[in-house]
């Protein structure tokens, strides 16, 4: 749903946790803004069809290239092969090598179908959409390539994971290096001093009280950078509850050879608990999302709720 102060060119898609968000600019020449996860990659070409009838987007841009972002890319660009897809510029030889390590599917254990890139999307670019000039930010904390893109003319941004209505994406690259506690931080500060009147976040609805989201996102920052073994914590629990939002039910046996395989598991168990072993301490994170009613466990199965 897109709120009614919004431009009437721009479709906002709300979708559910397993998807990030999209954007849909309309126009003589459309364009999809993230495409969500595999999972749902029909149902957002239905979407996109139903508001654009017999029109066809010409371009497709990725903030940032999590599965949750760009899984649905593949299944767009089999429907219209002439989209001209865009990534962001550091990761635009990675993705056309389909190199999963660089691209961290692998290192996160998701899934992304395989799909090529024409265009960068570099910081200070601008790109000209439907007579709508964007500029485009760096971006990190959450992600070390991800981009923002915001419209300055009626201050609307597009944030994808750096900042949401009740906090921000998990900070990945914090847990590759804690300067990713000052990179979210810069990002911040960036969108403060962009003083969007909107923000269309990759989560959840668009908002327009800035200073108070901002105010919650530093909260948080504060207090995981005070507490990086919370944060990590919150990491992993993201990634076995994601892998579960995927799968649905898994056998336990299963699933952790799932989790001995990613690498992002590995190090957050080397870095923080090493003191058990890595079956132990994954039955623990198991155990505490049972109880936080995230998951469920029955008859030798983790079922996702």
């Amino acid at each position: 749903m897109t709120p009614k102060d919004l431009p009437q060119d721009l479709v906002f898609f709300e979708r559910g946790w397993l998807s990030s968000n999209t954007v849909l600019l309309r126009g003589d020449d459309p364009v999809v803004i993230d495409s969500g996860h595999t999972s749902h990659a029909k149902l957002l070409a239905s979407l996109i069809q139903h508001r654009l009838g017999p029109q066809a987007p010409t371009k497709l841009i990725n903030t940032h290239l999590h599965s949750d972002h760009c899984g649905g890319n593949a299944h767009l660009l089999d429907i219209w092969p002439q989209l001209d897809t865009w990534v962001p510029q550091r990761v635009l030889n990675a993705t056309n090598m389909w190199d999963e390590h660089r691209l961290t599917f692998a290192d996160l254990g998701q899934h992304c179908p395989r799909f090529k890139a024409q265009s960068p999307l570099e910081a200070g670019q601008t790109l000209l959409l439907n007579k709508r000039v964007w500029e485009i930010h760096d971006g990190p904390g959450h992600d070390a390539d991800s981009v923002l893109l915001f419209a300055p003319h009626e201050r609307i941004l597009i944030s994808a994971d750096a900042l949401w209505e009740n906090g921000f994406g998990v900070l990945f690259d914090a847990l590759q290096n804690l300067s990713g506690f000052d990179q979210q931080e810069k990002t911040l500060d960036l969108i403060e001093s962009l003083n969007p009147q909107w923000v269309l976040p990759g989560h959840g609805g668009p908002f327009n009280d800035i200073k108070s989201a901002i105010t919650r996102a530093r909260g948080r920052l504060a207090h995981w950078r005070h507490e990086p073994q919370s944060h990590a914590q919150h990491a992993a629990h993201v990634l076995i509850k994601f892998h579960l939002m995927v799968r649905q039910s898994i056998a336990v046996a299963h699933l952790l050879q799932w989790a001995q395989e990613v690498r992002l598991l590995q190090r957050i168990h080397q870095d923080f608990h090493g003191e058990d072993t890595f079956d132990t301490w994954f039955m623990h994170r198991i155990e505490s999302l049972c109880l936080k009613k995230a998951l469920r466990m029955k008859q030798g199965h983790v079922i996702d709720v």
